[in-house]
């Protein structure tokens, strides 16, 4: 019974939440990687990308890596920083691995605009958390309110350990706590990480554009 509950809890913040693979290298956004004398080159300029990998063979162990870089006068880019953590995505059962399920399935491939968080105010979802932008699943099933957040509670906190799984305490590896109905989940010491990252180059309650910040699914 608390397992239903607890997925009844689930769905809502990820549907209504506005009230391990190996690592593998990240794909940046649009823009010249290479090319010597590239006149379109913007000496200094500085990009972060979070990139979601899938496990097919277990959801659950999927990886959430982090990097930065800076382009060279060249129009080639310097590696700043490279990050990964274990994360997950998907729910359970058939629906897991099919984007257009919502409420249920993983996140659809692509690209996505963060907005992050170091306390979001949510009904369900409190905390560091990065609210994406939507996203149209094949079939054009549109995925909304979607999030990479962790289970915890305002301020970051951990509420106390009752019976029962809790949408405010992590409770890895009691409960699964990297099942999601269509968010991507970290552990809480893994969104710090990243947090603490993303501030070192970037700034809370700032959406910035694709060519400066994204998310990538794959």
């Amino acid at each position: 019974m608390a397992r239903v509950f607890r997925s009844v809890l689930a769905a809502v913040a990820c549907v209504v939440a506005l009230a391990a693979g190996a690592p593998a290298e990240a794909t940046f956004g649009p823009g010249p990687t290479t090319g010597a004398g590239d006149s379109s080159a913007r000496p200094g300029f500085v990009r972060g990308q979070i990139t979601f990998v899938k496990n097919q063979a277990h959801p659950w162990h999927s990886t959430v890596t982090w990097d930065v870089s800076r382009q060279r006068g060249d129009g080639t880019w310097q590696s700043l920083a490279h990050d990964s953590w274990r994360a997950g995505s998907g729910l359970g059962g058939a629906g897991t691995e099919n984007p257009c399920a919502k409420g249920e399935g993983w996140l659809p491939d692509g690209r996505y605009s963060v907005l992050q968080y170091d306390d979001y105010p949510g009904t369900l979802i409190h905390g560091r958390a990065f609210r994406l932008s939507d996203k149209r699943c094949p079939n054009g099933t549109l995925r909304q309110e979607l999030f990479l957040h962790t289970e915890a509670g305002a301020g970051n906190s951990q509420c106390a350990d009752r019976p029962g799984d809790q949408v405010c305490r992590w409770e890895y590896p009691k409960v699964n706590d990297y099942t999601s109905h269509g968010c991507i989940k970290l552990s809480p010491s893994a969104i710090l990480a990243l947090t603490v990252a993303y501030h070192r180059y970037f700034h809370a309650g700032v959406r910035y554009p694709l060519s400066k910040v994204s998310l990538l699914v794959r």
